[in-house]
């Protein structure tokens, strides 16, 4: 019966909605033209000397065994004001990340790790699980892997860092703010700093807004962009209420099928991008729950120009899902998902073009907010 009922559903058109989904969700995504672009574009802020202590490490997650690879950073002297992991936002479907975490050129994690150490932190950042030199399956894991993996990090550096007893904590980029309330249930942070993370807006109306808000500073029709809404609500449907991977195929090709798409390769896009472990797991998390359930202290900070993650959408309300008296939320203005000063706010197809990686106010209040704890 469910099967039937997708079929149903409305007929979509392929260029239009892998258009979409290959711009907006698979956001790091880079053709082999697009990185030539990327090499052109100075980034100051990216550091070509670091003088500071540097050390390639390992560390294990225990629970399923898996050694994770990485870099751990901290000033000469070993006084370290607090130490933290940097968790990244990318996701099984998306390009992996290395510790560098590199989008659209600019090397995220690398540039944030040197800020913060050059003001007296300690930062353990690495290679997702089978990225690099980290060993794991980075296909089918789900976000609950990845929040593993950053608690062994957090641990690691807890214990068996050798660094001075501080305070320690998460700072997760995107995605990665989730993961960081969800590390939390194997370590024990003393605080997650949370940089464009979805707060209290449910993932599939996040992704939903966060396409059709492109579509619209790209000049689409509104038309299109009411098409390619309901296109990603059936597919997420499909997804979320489907018992298993096999069976979310299944029913994403009858879909697909019914809509007039001939193609294999076309119909296998849409399959090998929506029907995996990660979509699934994702999207069934109810976010509002995780954050109201962490009793910890939790920085919260958004970009107003920010097409990804909506601080419209999700300032006040993840602000009042915060129960603990030190956490904050603040949104800067005129700043997009990667915290650059936007241009023309079109979101990630800008981010190559300017040559701010991360705007010093972020630090700034990164640093002011953890000081304070």
């Amino acid at each position: 019966m469910k099967r039937t009922n997708d079929i149903k559903l409305m007929k979509f058109k392929l260029k239009t909605l892998l258009a979409s989904l290959l711009t907006c969700i698979l956001t790091a995504c880079s053709t082999s033209f697009e990185k030539l672009l990327f090499a052109t574009v100075d980034h100051p802020q990216e550091p070509t000397k670091r003088g500071y202590v540097i050390k390639d490490v390992s560390f294990e997650n225990a629970g399923d065994g898996i050694r994770i690879n990485g870099e751990l950073t901290y000033p000469t002297d070993k006084n370290i004001i607090a130490s933290v992991v940097l968790i990244s936002g990318h996701e099984a479907g998306k390009p992996p990340a290395t510790k560098d975490d590199i989008i659209t050129g600019h090397k995220y994690f690398l540039t944030l790790s040197h800020l913060l150490t050059e003001r007296g932190y300690a930062v353990l950042r690495y290679d997702n699980r089978g990225v690099g030199k980290s060993g794991g399956d980075y296909k089918h894991a789900t976000d609950w892997e990845f929040a593993a993996d950053a608690a062994a990090a957090l641990t690691w550096l807890q214990t068996k860092s050798g660094l001075p007893k501080t305070k320690t904590g998460f700072i997760g980029h995107s995605q990665g703010g989730i993961k960081a309330v969800l590390a939390a249930k194997w370590a024990t942070p003393d605080f997650i700093v949370s940089l464009a993370g979805i707060g209290a807006e449910p993932l599939e109306q996040a992704l939903i807004r966060q396409n059709q808000d492109i579509m619209r500073a790209k000049g689409a029709k509104a038309s299109e962009i009411e098409r390619v809404g309901k296109e990603l609500a059936d597919l997420f449907r499909i997804v979320k209420t489907a018992k298993n991977v096999t069976s979310a195929r299944e029913r994403i090709k009858d879909y697909a099928v019914s809509a007039g798409m001939k193609s294999e390769s076309d119909i296998k896009k849409i399959q090998n991008l929506f029907a995996t472990p990660w979509w699934q797991t994702a999207l069934q998390m109810d976010f509002n729950t995780l954050l109201k359930a962490h009793n910890g202290p939790i920085l919260a900070l958004f970009g107003s120009q920010d097409l990804l993650v909506s601080a419209t959408a999700n300032h006040h309300p993840t602000k009042a899902l915060l129960t603990n008296v030190q956490s904050k939320v603040k949104t800067f203005d005129g700043l997009n998902h990667l915290f650059q000063t936007a241009l023309a706010g079109k979101g990630p197809d800008e981010y190559w073009q300017i040559e701010t990686t991360i705007e010093p106010a972020v630090i700034d209040e990164i640093d002011h907010w953890i000081r304070g704890l």
